[in-house]
């Protein structure tokens, strides 16, 4: 278990929730932008939350895919439960956050990363590190293209950037989560990985 921690990188994994959490409480969590004209106005928050996810996919990618396979440990089930476990804590902290009164972006990076969390898990077939790909194309593209009918909605698909009280978007990043979550359940237990070449 030591070794797994230590090859999966946990102090990193453990930075990037300290560093959402502390970037949560300054003002910057709360500033907008449009950054596209046809793009949705995105908060802060939502980039931020990225960092977890991040983390938790380069940390799981660095683990040997084929000896793993292999392992007598349950290594994928370790993988899947250090990903609910950093994400969904750094969830209930935003959450915690913002009911407390020192973090009013809080609701926005809970709800993104599900979203995140969903996409992580939903690409982890492809590789951990390719995984991480997911969550941050999705964010571009809500960037870039996810403007609805004016700057102040976004586009049905485009929810991380809806106003928090939207309930529908809550649904919806719930519903991502779940999703990724049985797709890796039911996933067949490969490896991406390349497999060294006989010498």
């Amino acid at each position: 278990m030591i070794l797994w921690a230590k090859v999966h990188g946990l102090p990193v994994i453990g930075g990037a929730i300290v560093f959402a959490g502390l970037a949560l409480v300054t003002p910057v969590s709360v500033a907008s932008a449009t950054p596209s004209p046809a793009g949705a106005t995105l908060a802060a928050a939502c980039i931020l939350a990225l960092a977890v996810p991040t983390a938790v996919g380069w940390g799981c990618g660095r683990g040997d895919g084929l000896l793993e396979i292999v392992g007598v440990r349950a290594v994928r089930a370790l993988d899947l439960a250090l990903a609910i476990l950093a994400v969904g804590f750094t969830v209930g902290t935003a959450l915690l956050l913002e009911k407390v009164g020192i973090a009013p972006a809080g609701a926005i990076t809970a709800r993104a990363g599900l979203v995140y969390l969903g996409l992580l898990l939903l690409a982890s077939p492809l590789g951990w590190r390719l995984a991480t790909l997911a969550p941050a194309i999705y964010l571009l593209a809500v960037a870039v293209a996810g403007r609805g009918e004016d700057m102040y909605h976004p586009a049905p698909w485009a929810w991380i950037a809806a106003p928090v009280d939207n309930r529908a978007s809550w649904i919806l990043s719930v519903g991502v989560m779940a999703i990724g979550l049985a797709s890796y359940l039911i996933a067949p237990r490969t490896s991406t990985h390349h497999q060294p070449e006989p010498t």
